[in-house]
C-alpha cells in the first residue's frame, strides 16, 4: 500500500460527524498495525448517516482483545430515530511512522497490488447471519475513473450474504465488478458450522485474481496447502482486475436489501486478523 498524492483529501472527521468512541482520534480506531477509518459514509442528514437506503452508524466498529468488532444493530444517531443500523470501516493508513494527532489525521494510504489476508469470527456460524446481513470485505475506490472496465477498481475479496434470497443454498460469494457483467459474480457456500474464515486474496493487476477462503483462523505463514474454497478469475477476465488508483480495503456489515428487517437479534462479525504483502 502506499500514498498517492493524486488522490482527492477527505475529512476524516467532518463537522457533524460522530467519533466510534471516546478514545478515537479523527474517527480512526487502530487494529493490526493499521488506522481504520470509521466515517466513509458520511452524508448526513437528520437521521444521521444515510447511504444505501439505510443508517451506519460509526460506533458499532470497536476495537476488542479479540480483534476488530463490527454490528449491525439497533441505534439512535443524534436527531434520528432508533433504527437498524450498518457499519463499515476504511483502511486509512499503517501506523507506523504515521501520526494521528488531534486535527491533524495520518498520511492516507491506498491499495496495491500483492495479498491481503483478512481473517474472520462469528459468534454461532457465517451460515447463520440474517438472510439481508451482509459481511463484506473488498476494495473500492469512492469517485469512479470512466476509464475502465472496473469504473470503481472493487475487488470482492469476500461477500457473505444470502442477498434477501431464503431459498439461496449458496451463501457467499467472490466478486469482480461491475457485478451486472456475467461471470463476474462467482457464489459458493460456506459450511453450515463454520463460525472462523480466513480469506486471502492475490491481485496483480492485468492477471487473473486468486480469492481463497479457509476454515478456521490462520496468517499468510500458517495457511493451510489447500483452500476450501478458491477461484482463480478466468484470463478474460484481467480487464477487470484493475491497477493502484484511490481504492483503499473496506470492511462492513450491512443491510442488503436494506428494506428488509429480517433480523431479530443483533449481527455481529469480529475482523481478529489482517495482513498485506506487496506483490
Amino acid at each position: 500500500m502506499q500514498e498517492n498524492s493524486s488522490c482527492p483529501i477527505r475529512d476524516p472527521f467532518p463537522k457533524g460527524s460522530v467519533e466510534p468512541d471516546p478514545k478515537s482520534i479523527n474517527a480512526m480506531l487502530e487494529f493490526a498495525g493499521y488506522y481504520w477509518w470509521t466515517n466513509y459514509v458520511f452524508n448526513l442528514s437528520n437521521s444521521g448517516y444515510w447511504f444505501n437506503d439505510q443508517q451506519w452508524d460509526p460506533r458499532l466498529a470497536s476495537v476488542t482483545p479479540e480483534g476488530l468488532r463490527l454490528r449491525m444493530a439497533k441505534s439512535q444517531l443524534p436527531n434520528g430515530p432508533l433504527q437498524w443500523s450498518s457499519v463499515e470501516v476504511v483502511l486509512w493508513g499503517a501506523i507506523a511512522g504515521n501520526p494521528n494527532n488531534p486535527g491533524k489525521p495520518p498520511t492516507r494510504h491506498y491499495a496495491t497490488p500483492g495479498t491481503y489476508l483478512v481473517a474472520a469470527t462469528t459468534p454461532k456460524s457465517f451460515d447463520d447471519l440474517s438472510v439481508n446481513c451482509c459481511f463484506g470485505a473488498f476494495t473500492y475506490q469512492l469517485d469512479a475513473d470512466p476509464n475502465i472496465a472496473n469504473p470503481h477498481r472493487e475487488l470482492d475479496m469476500v461477500e457473505v450474504s444470502r442477498f434477501g434470497r431464503r431459498d439461496d443454498p449458496t451463501n457467499a460469494q467472490f466478486t469482480l465488478q461491475p457485478w451486472e457483467v456475467p461471470g463476474n459474480v462467482m457464489r459458493f457456500t460456506i459450511a453450515s458450522d463454520v463460525n472462523a474464515i480466513t480469506l486471502v486474496m492475490r491481485w496483480s493487476a492485468g492477471y487473473p485474481v486468486i480469492f481463497d477462503l479457509y476454515y478456521g483462523l490462520y496468517t499468510l505463514d500458517t495457511l493451510p496447502p489447500t483452500a476450501n474454497h478458491e477461484v482463480i478469475t478466468a484470463p478474460d477476465k484481467t480487464q477487470f482486475s484493475p491497477g493502484a488508483g484511490c481504492q483503499s480495503i473496506h470492511l462492513n456489515l450491512w443491510r442488503q436489501p436494506p428494506n428488509q428487517v429480517y433480523p431479530v437479534t443483533d449481527q455481529e462479525v469480529t475482523v481478529t486478523n489482517f495482513q498485506f504483502r506487496p506483490a
